[in-house]
């Protein structure tokens, strides 16, 4: 359905947001702690995943849709043993089909490969340590590094030569929105500018210069795409919590210094505590049973994959910031395939090149986190200074 966005009637699509935020807002009204995080108000959802997890392994929101925080029933869900797909643009409420999130298991299994062959460690490598050594003093976590580096990479390994770099990652910015898309309805103006940047991403990584064999509709150029709509976002996210918990936690900052390799713990018990993706929705494809429960085929379940990965029966302490604990974090399936081990070697890759650069940073003023954000907890400002 690439394009529909660009053909839908502006008004219609106004009023086709503005009637699903009111649906979630009178649910949230209600009492229903699913559609409390839903809307991506609060700064903390923690409080209303602790209600679901509460109202048992697999609860039924008043929106229909099918909520899990059981770490058990996580963990089968986000595998690949029962049939399920990705929402729709029926059901979501952003170009799901355009921004590369409307594949199966196996495509997105293609595509990991592309990127994995394309985004070299050499090439993390070279672009973290290049943004690590431009930081000034003072500077904003997510602006001058956690978004820098995926766009500048992007731009490196798979986008296009000379300025139309500057207008790749003005599109990521703006396509970063889709995957809190999916579930929360955006301001129609932030809509209509993803659809338009999505729709431009498609060509600018299809165009002359970028990465080999990245002609449209190709593997390459999907998995370029996706990248650039959702790994961006991902990897800033990923980078940012990675950063702050070596910030908020000097022992840890001290154990890198002391053993490079440590980073990769530390991003490891980011992905637990304060994950990048939050919530992975999907619809079963057929009848199945699930906690006790039938689930018919059509029926959304949802996965909230930060309160799995806090759940006490699993992980003890699960509140604290522990690294190297025996129990590894649920991460979700589909395309975060593609964008997690994208991310994941980035944040990596950032906290060597920022320990081996020194001092350590601290907050010098209070960090800023979008609305409407309830997938991502997108942070949009957070100062620190080394000084």
């Amino acid at each position: 359905m690439h394009g529909t966005w660009n053909r839908t009637d502006i008004g219609e699509l106004g009023r086709r947001l503005q009637r699903a935020h009111g649906e979630v807002w009178l649910h949230q009204v209600k009492g229903d702690p699913y559609a409390d995080l839903l809307r991506g108000h609060a700064e903390d959802p923690r409080p209303a995943e602790e209600r679901i997890r509460a109202l048992g392994p697999l609860w039924r929101s008043t929106t229909g849709a099918r909520v899990t925080a059981d770490h058990r029933l996580a963990a089968e869900l986000l595998g690949a043993g029962w049939l399920h797909r990705p929402l729709d643009e029926d059901e979501a409420h952003v170009p799901v089909d355009g921004a590369g999130l409307g594949g199966d298991a196996a495509h997105y299994e293609r595509l990991r490969g592309y990127a994995r062959d394309a985004v070299t460690p050499a090439a993390v490598h070279a672009v973290s340590e290049r943004v690590v050594g431009a930081l000034a003093a003072d500077f904003d976590l997510v602006t001058d590094l956690a978004e820098a580096v995926p766009t500048d990479l992007l731009a490196a390994t798979l986008g296009p030569a000379g300025a139309d770099r500057r207008e790749l990652a003005r599109a990521c910015t703006a396509a970063g929105v889709v995957l809190d898309g999916l579930l929360c309805p955006q301001r129609l103006d932030v809509t209509r500018r993803a659809a338009a940047a999505v729709d431009r991403l498609r060509e600018l990584l299809a165009g002359p210069g970028a990465g080999p064999g990245a002609g449209p509709g190709s593997g390459p150029h999907e998995a370029a795409v996706l990248l650039a709509t959702a790994g961006v976002r991902t990897a800033a996210s990923l980078i940012a919590g990675s950063v702050l918990a070596v910030v908020d936690h000097p022992q840890e900052w001290s154990r890198v210094a002391e053993d490079p390799g440590h980073a990769a713990l530390v991003v490891a018990e980011v992905l637990r505590h304060d994950p990048p993706v939050r919530i992975h929705p999907a619809v079963a494809l057929a009848d199945v049973e699930l906690a006790g429960q039938h689930v018919r085929a059509g029926e959304r379940v949802v996965v909230l994959v930060a309160a799995a990965n806090r759940d006490p029966e699993a992980f003890d302490e699960p509140d604290r910031f522990v690294t190297g604990r025996p129990a590894g974090a649920l991460v979700p399936a589909l395309h975060h395939r593609v964008t997690l081990p994208f991310a994941r070697a980035q944040a990596e890759a950032v906290l060597r090149a920022l320990v081996a650069a020194g001092p350590r940073p601290r907050r010098s003023a209070g960090h800023l986190r979008s609305r409407r954000s309830p997938v991502t907890g997108h942070l949009l400002g957070c100062p620190l200074t080394t000084g």
